[in-house]
């Protein structure tokens, strides 16, 4: 990781705030070979981001070197009657998808500007986002051709759960989960 590295927080009031100056900035240039697809364009991804703040639990975490933002990662709690789980397209043992509204946490977005990547900077985003989190787990959906990612979360604790299709025009997902560190107990 480099040195000047540094990340900022931000609540959903400033998530907001941002969504046009760095969130939808820094998503466009980590997925320049994707925007021009209806499912990844810049718009949709700006209305899931609004979606996603609407969560409790939101918190988005920014990377910058300088005053330059390099990589960002995001989520949310996930709520009691969320339809997160909706999508699923392979069976999964009982229990799993029952949410309490502090069960899991959706961690629902990890991007690095293409300069920054393979320096640590997703690594250190991921845990900054993780970190003290109190709900039991986290989730997340990965594309099942993106085999760097793959690689990735299988190496910092991720195991596959099952596969998901959250909507009609998105890809197939492997839907993965890990193990919080807290276990659902709160920080003090």
């Amino acid at each position: 990781m480099t040195p000047d590295l540094t990340f900022t927080r931000h609540d959903p009031a400033d998530a907001e705030k941002i969504l046009g100056t760095v969130i939808v900035p820094v998503y466009v240039a980590s997925h320049r070979d994707a925007v021009d697809q209806p499912f990844y364009s810049a718009e949709r991804f700006g209305e899931r981001v609004l979606s996603y703040i609407r969560v409790p639990g939101f918190q988005l975490v920014v990377a910058h070197v300088g005053d330059e933002p390099v990589g960002q990662a995001f989520g949310c709690t996930l709520p009691a009657k969320t339809r997160w789980w909706d999508g699923l397209t392979t069976p999964v043992p009982d229990g799993f998808t029952v949410e309490t509204g502090s069960r899991t946490f959706a961690f629902n977005e990890l991007m690095v500007v293409p300069e920054w990547q393979g320096k640590g900077v997703a690594h250190s985003l991921h845990d900054a986002l993780l970190e003290g989190r109190a709900e039991e787990r986290a989730t997340l959906l990965v594309r099942q051709d993106n085999d760097s990612a793959q690689r990735a979360y299988a190496r910092w604790g991720w195991r596959k759960a099952g596969r998901a299709q959250p909507f009609p025009d998105s890809p197939h997902f492997d839907v993965m989960i890990v193990d919080l560190p807290l276990g659902g107990r709160r920080v003090p």
